[in-house]
């Protein structure tokens, strides 16, 4: 009985969070959701008043257009994650951050579906799910280039003309 708590706690910790992520109050969901989510219903699932069910879990995150494995973080991910990291930091590369317009997401995989992948890929991995922009590395779009069967100058003609790529300075 303990355990079913503590998990309960924990993914009511979650739903807050990706809900807080993507800018939401419990009031703004409610609105959102066209009063099919109360505010008080979702703040009892954060809290672990009350227990949801996998099919509104699942909903919930359809609104929140975060995937329903956020709630459950995998370990093997983690550890992955850092040592890519640490080989990637050792790297000499262009300090040229790219930045994707999360907006026209729907739109980038008609584009690019190599980008689309990485893209959807990124968001789950660092957990982040507000939906404005996305940075990546001047190497990462030299390799969704060359899965995209095109240079990376050509990939970046195209990205602009879409107006999905923006170089920061």
């Amino acid at each position: 009985m303990e355990f079913d708590r503590l998990e309960a706690l924990r993914v009511g910790q979650e739903l807050k969070k990706i809900r807080k992520q993507r800018g939401l109050s419990l009031a703004e969901v409610e609105a959102l959701s066209a009063g099919r989510w109360k505010a008080v219903v979702v703040g009892s699932y954060e809290r672990a008043d009350r227990a949801i069910t996998v099919g509104r879990l699942s909903s919930l995150m359809a609104l929140y257009q975060a995937p329903i494995s956020a709630i459950f973080p995998s370990g093997a991910n983690s550890s992955h994650a850092s040592a890519a990291n640490s080989a990637s930091s050792n790297a000499a590369e262009p300090a040229t951050p790219w930045t994707i317009n999360l907006g026209k997401r729907q739109e980038i995989s008609s584009v690019s579906y190599p980008l689309a992948q990485f893209v959807t890929h990124i968001i789950n991995a660092r957990g982040d799910w507000n939906g404005h922009v996305l940075t990546l590395r001047h190497n990462d779009l030299e390799l969704i280039a060359i899965c995209d069967g095109v240079d990376l100058p050509q990939f970046i003609s195209k990205l602009r003309a879409h107006r999905f790529l923006a170089l920061l300075r």
